[in-house]
């Protein structure tokens, strides 16, 4: 018998596999081509645009950084604190009636992301309060301040419900509860440094102030404010330059933002030798 003959490698036949790995020339020219029709953006986003859509461009918001340490604000949240306790006390005589204040937010934010919060129309009050660098805004809703008018002119302090706006009349009256706010102020922090405030003027529309630049740190005391059956919210907002000078002294006192004993600060009473013959008739 004759033996079988042998198969080399080269007269195997190629597997099914492999067979399919294979491109030819003409395919891979037409991969090149799709690829280079296809536009780098549409790349990147792992589809095909059509030519005729346009691209999209989404603004990316950076989360906003507080100027403002978390220490810094509980020491500047008691001293606020304190200033709103006594505000309502000194609100309350001024107006003849009992006036309810609470601290609703204190918060740091960009200066147009506050102004765009306001209310339209509104009553607010640009003041410069020297030796500090910048303007504060002390926002008062109308309603709120006509109500306070109200009450100033002998009435019981009460505005109709539909929205009005502060005139040139019940601003030269609401000038004077204005007045009383910002003097609290600064008397709270009388005992770091002395404040000499200075109203520059008014607006009713947010929109047109540019008192300080849009991505200014500002810091928004917000307080709910009761005068009768109205409720309204107040806002007093400071830019972070205005209130650096007083974080630092905060910082450097080491009291966590309490005020010294006023006890400690008043001279002893001296008796008077003038009124040592003066006769004083006592009744029980």
């Amino acid at each position: 018998m004759n033996p079988s003959p042998t198969l080399s490698a080269l007269d195997l036949p190629a597997p099914a596999s492999a067979s399919k790995e294979i491109i030819s020339q003409s395919e891979v020219e037409q991969l090149l081509a799709q690829v280079e029709s296809v536009s780098p953006a549409a790349l990147a986003a792992g589809s095909q645009a059509p030519a005729n859509q346009p691209e999209i461009i989404r603004r990316f918001e950076f989360p906003h950084l507080s100027l403002f340490s978390s220490v810094e604000l509980r020491r500047l949240r008691m001293r606020h604190e304190d200033f709103i306790g006594l505000l309502a006390a000194q609100l309350s005589i001024h107006l003849g009636m009992e006036v309810g204040l609470q601290m609703s937010k204190l918060e740091a934010m960009p200066f147009q992301r506050f102004v765009d919060s306001l209310s339209n129309p509104t009553y607010l009050t640009m003041i410069k309060l020297q030796p500090l660098a910048g303007v504060c805004l002390l926002d008062i809703p109308p309603r709120l301040g006509l109500c306070m008018v109200d009450r100033e002119l002998g009435g019981p302090g009460r505005v109709p419900d539909e929205a009005c706006q502060v005139g040139k009349i019940e601003a030269r009256l609401l000038a004077q509860v204005v007045g009383v706010i910002v003097h609290e102020w600064c008397s709270v922090w009388s005992d770091l440094l002395e404040v000499r405030p200075t109203v520059l003027g008014s607006e009713n529309n947010s929109r047109y102030l540019h008192s300080s630049a849009p991505d200014t740190c500002m810091l928004v005391v917000g307080m709910e404010t009761h005068v009768g059956e109205t409720v309204e919210q107040m806002h007093f907002a400071f830019p972070h330059p205005m209130l650096e000078p007083l974080t630092l002294k905060l910082d450097a006192g080491g009291n966590g933002g309490e005020k010294p004993d006023m006890a400690a600060k008043t001279a002893p009473a001296k008796w008077n030798s003038l009124f040592d013959d003066l006769e004083i008739g006592i009744k029980a």
